[in-house]
Order: C-alpha cells, then structure tokens, then sequence
C-alpha cells in the first residue's frame, strides 16, 4: 500500500507536467467530446499542444482561458462553467496526482467524485443507515460551490501538498473564477460587509478540480464529527449529509457542532432544508424517499423532471436515439427503488394511445 510520504512525493509539478501524464489526462478529457470542433482542432495537433503545454506548466508560464457559461434546468437551474479544453487536459493532469493524496482522508462514509463510492452506493448506505434509527438531521450547505473561500481551500491544500509548484497551478486555477455578487457574501459576527465583498470565492461548476475540492473542503467537519464527537451514524454526498441517531438532543446538540465547523470555512446550512426528521416520515436523498423496512420510492419532483423531459421530447419530436438515451438513464435511476408499478403507468399511456391511433377509422370515413 502506498503511504502518504510517498503520494506526497510523488505529486510534483514535474510529474504534473510530464508528457506521459498529459497525453493520458487528454484521453481522458476528450471522452464523450471527440466531436466538438475545438476538441478536434486540438487533437490534430495534440503532440506539438502536449510538449507545448509542459513547458509552460514547468516555466510557470500556463493561465486559464476564458469560461463559456450555459445554463441547465435539471436537476435544477444551475450556470455551468465549461473551461477551454487544454484546460479541462491540465485539470486532468492536476487531479490525477492530488486526487490519491485528498482521498486518504476521506472517511468511508464520504462519497461523491471516489470510484465506486457514487449515488448508488450512497443510497445503499442511506437505506441501512434508516433502517437502524429512528431520527435524522438532515443537512444541506447553502450555495455550497459558490460561497467556498479561496484562501481557505488554498490553506487546506498546503496541508496535504508538499510542491510549490503544484500549490500554485492550484491557486492559478482557483482564482480563474470567482463569485462576484449573486449569491452575495454569507456574514458572520465581526465581518465588514466590504470586507466580505472583497473576498474571493466560488468554485466552478463544471470542472473536474470542484468536484474532488468541494468534497476535500468538508472532510474537516466528517473528521469532527466521526472522531471528536463519536458520532458514527454519518453519511455525507458533497455537501448534502444526514446524521443518524436515537436521542433528538444529541441529534440538536450535533447540529451546533456542524453550524461551528461551518463558519470557521465561512459557511452556513441552508434553513429550510436542513431539519430533524423521524426516519419513519421519510428521507430524501439523492432522488429517493427512505422509509425503514421498505424500499425506496422515488421523489415526487423526481418524477416531475422526467416527465417534463419526456413530454419536451415528444413536443421536439426528437430522434429515437435520444429518447432512448433518456429512457434508459430513467430505467436504470429508478430500477434501484420499488418503481415496477410507476414504471408501468409509464408505459400504459403510450400503449393506448397506440392501439387508439391503430383502431380509429381513417379521417375520410369519421362522420360528424
């Protein structure tokens, strides 16, 4: 098993910037946008682009490109910040080396952006985790990407990042976006609004570096809470996290501790989603509604984003590769709850109104 001692030395700028490594973390950002014109355009003249972009990461010479913002609406309204593809290689290249370091921190019940540890294995542990107790603190950080501190994530990093070099493509890459003012600056005891304003902060949505730093950026608090307080009935998927238990006090008692933790990183829990539950009403997470005893259902607005998508396909009159591509994400999302009968209300519909169009008469013979 590789030590830390070793992971630390192995993540040197120089190992960042070597071509091997680049022409790796290329493939791997070029899957699933082969076809895209300016990812083409690079991959023409990928061997001269890769030696080019390791001199400059080495001289110090690289900067971020300009982001191209877009806007999605599911699961719900979201600004995505999509980087230029040599930078999408570079963060590649980046996370490649510093993911194995930040992931030996990670406890077992911290998921998101970890192989084998995504929403399906979340909600397994929910699902146990349910059946065993009867109380929930459900905890949701608000605006978590856009309020984190860049400072503070820099400050952590320097903890566990021993090369200079490789601290400062992450600072680079750090300042290369910045949440001006919507959402405005959380406040705390003692803050100057001015102050607050002035500092940087927000992570992208979109690039590869947010996600394994947004889930790094809490692991603090899972340390806190697994180890100081004792409390081993913990889940968390970024930054939605359930604390389990039997005793509402203790349960009350944890959540000042996880309100501490939070402003110490200039954070704060989003109110109305983050309240004590009795297991037995029912625990969203990630899409489903968990109940001790039974299987998952899946969430009322869960279903209503599928059918929004399926009705706009139908309206678009969309390919059959499409539809298909939809529905097979839908059957296997919701194969993992008790849905067999929604599926088939699904289906029903389409059926009859096939046989109806079928059976009807043609227009010239209808009477009137």
């Amino acid at each position: 098993m590789t030590t830390r001692r070793q992971l630390r030395k192995a993540c040197s700028l120089e190992a960042v910037a070597s071509p091997e490594n680049l022409w790796v973390a290329s493939l791997k950002a070029r899957r699933g946008k082969s076809r895209r014109s300016d990812v083409e355009d690079w991959w023409r003249r990928r061997e001269s682009a890769i030696l080019r972009l390791s001199r400059d990461l080495l001289s110090g010479a690289w900067t971020p490109g300009p982001y191209r913002f877009f806007e999605i609406h599911q699961p719900k309204r979201r600004w995505i910040a999509a980087a230029p593809f040599e930078d999408r290689v570079v963060h590649h290249a980046l996370c490649r080396l510093i993911q194995p370091l930040l992931e030996r921190r990670f406890l077992a019940r911290s998921y998101s952006c970890q192989i084998g540890k995504g929403t399906t294995a979340a909600r397994e542990c929910c699902r146990r985790l349910t059946n065993r107790h009867r109380y929930v603190l459900k905890c949701d950080v608000s605006k978590f990407f856009h309020q984190i501190d860049h400072a503070i994530l820099l400050d952590k990093l320097a903890r566990e990042i021993g090369c200079s070099g490789v601290l400062d493509l992450c600072g680079r890459v750090l300042a290369s976006f910045r949440t001006v003012d919507d959402p405005p600056p959380h406040l705390f005891p003692g803050d100057d609004w001015t102050d607050a304003a002035a500092r940087p902060r927000g992570l992208p949505i979109g690039n590869l570096t947010s996600q394994l730093w947004g889930n790094y950026h809490l692991d603090a608090l899972d340390h806190r809470l697994a180890e100081r307080e004792g409390h081993g009935a913990y889940l968390r998927y970024t930054d939605d996290f359930l604390l389990f238990g039997d005793d509402k006090a203790r349960l009350r008692e944890l959540r000042s501790v996880v309100v501490e933790e939070l402003a110490a990183v200039r954070l704060k829990l989003a109110e109305p989603k983050s309240r004590l539950l009795a297991t037995r009403e029912g625990v969203p997470f990630c899409g489903f509604l968990f109940r001790p005893g039974v299987r998952p259902r899946i969430l009322g607005a869960t279903k209503r984003r599928f059918e929004r998508r399926r009705d706009g396909l139908v309206r678009e009159d969309a390919p059959m590769p499409q539809r298909r591509e939809h529905v097979f994400a839908w059957y296997q999302f919701s194969r993992e709850a008790n849905s067999e009968g929604l599926r088939r209300a699904y289906a029903r519909p389409r059926r009859l109104q096939i046989s109806q169009c079928a059976e009807a008469p043609p227009a010239e013979h209808r009477t009137l």
